[in-house]
């Protein structure tokens, strides 16, 4: 995808929030090959619910697990945006939803 004005100034195209081993994966706008960086606070999703939180104001990607705050996947981020997980490894049935919300335990 070619870059856009709307986009922002933010060197991320996209961001995946892999649930095993909780790994960052993202790409920029100028490869095709993807980053893999660990992060502050990282932990498998291999069970429970698990939750991002996109926030445009402050340029994060925040992963929620069981509604305890995990930590900042990925900062930088800005103008219109995407985000998306992979779930793997998972050994029950697993589910993804995208919904407006609240912060856990902030309403």
């Amino acid at each position: 995808s070619s870059r856009r004005k709307n986009w922002g100034n933010s060197n991320v195209h996209c961001c995946l929030y892999e649930t095993y081993p909780g790994s960052c994966q993202w790409t920029d706008w100028e490869t095709t090959s993807q980053t893999i960086d660990d992060w502050c606070g990282m932990e498998h999703a291999l069970e429970g619910d698990v939750g991002l939180l996109l926030d445009l104001d402050e340029g994060t990607l925040s992963v929620y697990k069981n509604g305890r705050r995990l930590g900042i996947m990925k900062d930088g981020l800005s103008g219109e945006y995407c985000w998306l997980m992979s779930i793997q490894g998972a050994s029950n049935s697993t589910a993804v939803q995208i919904k407006r919300g609240y912060i856990p335990g902030i309403k």
